[in-house]
């Protein structure tokens, strides 16, 4: 009889745990069957908010959520205040010591890409930027621009390439 009891207790006290874990991985399947941009870093434009924040884009009709890794929501764009997004990319050259250390070939390049949304209200306008992952900015804009169209907005054609900045362009000739 001890030992029924002792495995009794057992059973409640796992229970309990996979409970909690059930309710968190609801709460992850829910937001996952959302459209979502992962791995998007909060990178500057939000009025009251200067620090850079690590995160994932949630994407809807409504609009966008901006949440950190573990869901909770940072803040809010509804779709009606979106006015333009578009994408950059950022190159930079490895600098003179980093080519003179490794070689030419092996000192690398940087490149980043860029989602800018813009917003603006009655009150004011902002142009909020995001880092995303590399080879992902292009599909961050379709998206956006498909649930903007779904809500009502008239959306521009995409122009084609995105803008690339160059860190240490060449001298000119």
């Amino acid at each position: 009889m001890r030992y029924a009891a002792l495995g009794l207790v057992a059973v409640v006290c796992v229970a309990a745990p996979s409970s909690v874990r059930a309710q968190d991985s609801l709460l992850g399947m829910a937001v996952r069957t959302l459209d979502t941009i992962p791995d998007a870093q909060y990178f500057s434009g939000r009025e009251g908010l200067d620090d850079k924040k690590d995160g994932f884009l949630v994407l809807s009709v409504a609009g966008i959520s901006f949440r950190d890794k573990h869901g909770v929501v940072i803040f809010d764009l509804p779709m009606v205040e979106i006015t333009d997004v578009a994408h950059e990319t950022d190159i930079r050259d490895a600098s003179v010591g980093k080519k003179l250390l490794f070689g030419s070939t092996f000192s690398g390049t940087r490149k980043q890409e860029f989602v800018t949304i813009t917003t603006e209200t009655n009150s004011t306008a902002e142009a909020i930027v995001f880092k995303v992952k590399q080879n992902t900015s292009t599909r961050a804009v379709a998206k956006i621009n498909y649930y903007r169209k779904k809500s009502g907005a008239k959306v521009l054609p995409d122009s084609g390439a995105s803008p690339v900045n160059q860190g240490n362009p060449l001298p000119v000739r």
